[in-house]
C-alpha cells in the first residue's frame, strides 16, 4: 500500500545519525541489570514466602490441644497472607484499552496507511497492527497487549490526535510520527516495558490499598489469641514495603535516564526522515495547538449547558489555527537565525506543555540533539488531512464520541457552525479593553463602592475630561508595578519546580527556597500579590467607576451603569461565598481528621455544617435575582445566569454518609466547578462593564 502524498526525505545519507550511542547504550544496560535484579529479588521473596506456607502445613505442632491449634492456624493463614501479599497484583492485571479511540480501516484511509508504510520502510520499524484516532493532541505507540509483551513477541499500534492534524503541516506530521515509529524500531522499548511492569508490580504492593489490607485488618481486630499471626506480619509488610519503595525509586531513576537517550534517538528517526527543522517546528507549534484544542474543547463544554452543540468540532478547531496563523507567522519570521542552521526555536530549557511531550527533554535540548548535525530538507507545507478519507464523516463521528465521553452527553438537534462561532466569539468579546488596562482584572476582583459612596466621590472628582482618565491608567500602571514584579517571581518558582531553569533557588523578601521547598515560596507570593490587590487597589477603583459614573449622569445612562454596577456586585459577592464555602469545609474536615478518636456524633455534626453551608450558598444564589439583570454574551436570562453558575441553578444535597457512599467528592466537585465557572461570569461581567464604560467616553467625547 503507498502514498501519493509522502513529503520528500533528505538528500544526504542519514544512516549513521540514527545509531545508538555510547551513553543510549550504558543506559540501556544499567536499566537492563536493574531490571534482572527486581525480578531475581521478586522471584526469591515469592518462592520464600511459598516455602513458608508449606512448611506452617507440615510443622510438627507436637502436643495437640485449643492453643497449638490456634497458632498453628494462625501461621498458616499469616504466611498464606504474606505469600496473597506477593502476588495480589496478578488478580488486577489488565491490559488498558482506552475508550477515546475510534479504528482507521485500511480500505476508507489508505492514504494514511501508505504514509504509515512507507515510514515503517524509512526507518525500518515494523508496520502497527492497528491505527487508531484519538480527540487530542496527541500521538503515541504501544502494544497491542503489554503484559502478553513480556514474554511474546506483541504487534504494536498507533493513534494519532486528530487536534494534531490542524496544527501542524505535512513535513512536521511526518517528522512526529517517524518520531512514534523511532520507537517502534528501538529494542529498549521492551526494556521500558518490563520497567513498567515491574513498576506497576511494586506499586500495587506499597502503595494500593484493597480487600487483602481489608482482611488484615478485620484479622487484627479480632481475638487474640487469633489474630497474634495478624499482628507478627504486619511489621514484615512493612519492611518488605519499605525495601520496595526504594527499589520503586531506583527503576524510576533508571527508567528516567533511559527514556531521555529513547526520545532523543526518536528525534534523530525523525532528522532522518524529514531533516532538522521539521520536528523542532513541530514542537514550536504543539503547544499554541494545544491551547486552541483546549479552547475549542471548553467552549464545546460551555455551549453544552445552554444544549447547543454542534456537529464538528474540528472544523471550529481549524477556524481557530486560521485566525491565529497570520500572528503565527509573524512569530516565526521574528525568530533569530540558529547558527547551526534554520531558525532558533529555543532559547531555554521549556519542557513542552502537551501532554505526549511533557516528561519528555527540555525543548531547547532537543532542539541541539536535532541539530547535531543539521540536516536539511525540502518542506511540505500541505494538511495532514489529505490523507485521511472521509474526513468530515470521521470528524463528526470523533465529536460525538467526545460529547459522550467528555461531557456526558448524546446529542440529538445540533446549532449550525455559525451559531456556534458567535459563541466562540461572545466568549473572548471585550478582551482587547482587558488589555487596555494592563490585564489588571484577571486576577482580582474589582472593588464597586455602593451608590451612597460613588455619589460622594463623583462630587469632589468634578467634571471628568481625557486627562483625568490618563492620569487614572497612569496610576494603575504604578501600581501593578510591584504586581509584575511578584508575578515574574511566581514564574521563576515554577520554573524551578518543573526544573526548566538552570537556577534552583529562589530569594524572597530576605527568604531562600531550594527546589525542595519552592512551592511554599510560591504560595508566600501568591498571598502577598492577594494581599496587594485587597489593600493597594481599592481607592483606584472608587476613583475608576466614579470617574465613569460621572460621565453616564452627563449622558443619563447612570441607571443603566449602575445596574451593571450591581449585578457585579452580587457576581462577586458569590463567587467570593462558594471559594470561602469550599475553603472552610476543606479545613473542617482537615480538623476533623487530626482528632484522635472520631465519634459517629463529630461526623454527623460536620454533615450538618456542611449542609447548612450549602443551604446558605443557595440562599445567596437566590439573592441574585433581586437585582435588575442585565444580559452578558452567551448568558441572555437569569435562568441562563444560575445554570452557567451550577447545573441545575442550585447546589444540591447528598444523603446518607456522604463521607463513605461518594456524597461529599460529589459536592465539592460541584462547589470546585461553580468556584471556576464564577471566575469566567466574574471576567464577562468585567468586560460587559468596560465596554459600556467606553461607549459612555464616546458619546461624552473623552479620549480614552
Amino acid at each position: 500500500m503507498t502514498t501519493t502524498f509522502y513529503p520528500e526525505s533528505p538528500a544526504l545519507s542519514t544512516k549513521k545519525l540514527t545509531s545508538l550511542t555510547p551513553s543510549y547504550q550504558f543506559r540501556a544496560l544499567l536499566a537492563i541489570l536493574a531490571i534482572i535484579l527486581f525480578f531475581v529479588l521478586y522471584t526469591t521473596l515469592i518462592l520464600s514466602l511459598g516455602y513458608l506456607v508449606y512448611y506452617t502445613i507440615i510443622y510438627d505442632m507436637g502436643s495437640i490441644n485449643k492453643f497449638t491449634i490456634l497458632m498453628k492456624l494462625g501461621a498458616i493463614i499469616g504466611a498464606a497472607m504474606l505469600f496473597a501479599f506477593t502476588l495480589k497484583f496478578i488478580f488486577k492485571l489488565k491490559n488498558h484499552r482506552p475508550s477515546n479511540r475510534i479504528k482507521l480501516d485500511k480500505q476508507d484511509h489508505h492514504e494514511l496507511w501508505g504514509f504509515v508504510n512507507q515510514i515503517c520502510k524509512e526507518t525500518g520499524a515494523p508496520q502497527p497492527k492497528s491505527i487508531y484516532v484519538d480527540p487530542d493532541v496527541n500521538a503515541y505507540v504501544c502494544y497491542t497487549n503489554m503484559w502478553l509483551s513480556l514474554f511474546l513477541p506483541v504487534q504494536k499500534e498507533l493513534t494519532i490526535g486528530m487536534g494534531l492534524l490542524d496544527c501542524l503541516n505535512l513535513s512536521e506530521f511526518k517528522a512526529v510520527i517517524s518520531h512514534e515509529f523511532g520507537h517502534f524500531a528501538q529494542r529498549s522499548m521492551k526494556i521500558g516495558s518490563y520497567i513498567i511492569s515491574a513498576n506497576t508490580i511494586i506499586h500495587d504492593m506499597i502503595f494500593a490499598r484493597d480487600k487483602w489490607d481489608d482482611l488484615l485488618d478485620k484479622w487484627r481486630a479480632s481475638d487474640l489469641r487469633f489474630s497474634a499471626a495478624a499482628w507478627a506480619i504486619t511489621p514484615i509488610i512493612w519492611i518488605i514495603r519499605q525495601i520496595l519503595k526504594l527499589f520503586y525509586q531506583f527503576l524510576n531513576i533508571m527508567n528516567s535516564s533511559l527514556s531521555r537517550e529513547m526520545e532523543f534517538n526518536a528525534d534523530k528517526v525523525a532528522v532522518s526522515t524529514s531533516g532538522s527543522d521539521a520536528i523542532v517546528s513541530a514542537l514550536w507549534k504543539l503547544d499554541g495547538g494545544s491551547t486552541n484544542w483546549n479552547s475549542t474543547i471548553n467552549y464545546a463544554y460551555l455551549a453544552s449547558q445552554k444544549k447547543e452543540y454542534v456537529k464538528n468540532l474540528y472544523a471550529h478547531n481549524g477556524m481557530a489555527v486560521g485566525r491565529g496563523a497570520e500572528q503565527q507567522q509573524e512569530s516565526l519570521s521574528g525568530l533569530p537565525d540558529d547558527l547551526r542552521g534554520g531558525k532558533l526555536y529555543f532559547s531555554n530549557s521549556e519542557v513542552s506543555k502537551v501532554s505526549m511531550y511533557a516528561s519528555h527533554p527540555p525543548n531547547d535540548k532537543r532542539e541541539k540533539n536535532a541539530k547535531t548535525p543539521y540536516i536539511a530538507c525540502a518542506e511540505d507545507s500541505r494538511s495532514p488531512w489529505i490523507l485521511f478519507g472521509k474526513k468530515e464523516t470521521l470528524q463528526e463521528d470523533m465529536t460525538a464520541l467526545i460529547y459522550n465521553e467528555y461531557l456526558g452527553v448524546v446529542p440529538v438537534d445540533f446549532v449550525a457552525p455559525q451559531a456556534f462561532e458567535n459563541f466562540i466569539k461572545g466568549e473572548t468579546q471585550g478582551s482587547e479593553l482587558m488589555e487596555e488596562y494592563g490585564n489588571t482584572f484577571e486576577n482580582r476582583f474589582l472593588h464597586i463602592p455602593e451608590i451612597g459612596d460613588l455619589e460622594e466621590k463623583a462630587q469632589t472628582m468634578g467634571s471628568p475630561d481625557a486627562n483625568s482618565l490618563q492620569k487614572l491608567k497612569m496610576e494603575l500602571n504604578t501600581l501593578m508595578g510591584p504586581i509584575t514584579e511578584l508575578e515574574l517571581l511566581m514564574q521563576k518558582a515554577r520554573q524551578i519546580a518543573e526544573g526548566t531553569t538552570k537556577e534552583n533557588i529562589l530569594s524572597v523578601h530576605g527568604i531562600t527556597y531550594t527546589k525542595k521547598n519552592v512551592g511554599q515560596g510560591y504560595e508566600y507570593l501568591l498571598r502577598q500579590r492577594e494581599q496587594l490587590f485587597n489593600e493597594a487597589f481599592t481607592d483606584w477603583d472608587i476613583a475608576f467607576c466614579s470617574l465613569h459614573y460621572n460621565l453616564a449622569k452627563q449622558k443619563a445612562k447612570e441607571v443603566m451603569l449602575l445596574d451593571r454596577y450591581n449585578q457585579h456586585r452580587g457576581i462577586v459577592k458569590i463567587y467570593r461565598s462558594i471559594m470561602e464555602t469550599k475553603g472552610a469545609i476543606y479545613q473542617k474536615v482537615a480538623d476533623l481528621q487530626a482528632e484522635e478518636e472520631v465519634t459517629h456524633g463529630r461526623i454527623n455534626a460536620l454533615t450538618y455544617q456542611i449542609e447548612q453551608s450549602i443551604n446558605k450558598l443557595n440562599e445567596e444564589m437566590e439573592g441574585l435575582a433581586t437585582y435588575n439583570f442585565v444580559p452578558m454574551p452567551n448568558i441572555e436570562t437569569w435562568d441562563e445566569l444560575q445554570n452557567a453558575i451550577v447545573g441545575g441553578g442550585t447546589f444540591k444535597h447528598e444523603t446518607g454518609n456522604i463521607f463513605e457512599n461518594g456524597g461529599f467528592d460529589k459536592m465539592m466537585n460541584t462547589i470546585e466547578n461553580a468556584a471556576i465557572h464564577c471566575q469566567r461570569i466574574d471576567q464577562k461581567s468585567i468586560r460587559g462593564i468596560l465596554e459600556f464604560h467606553k461607549e459612555i467616553l464616546k458619546e461624552a467625547g473623552v479620549n480614552g
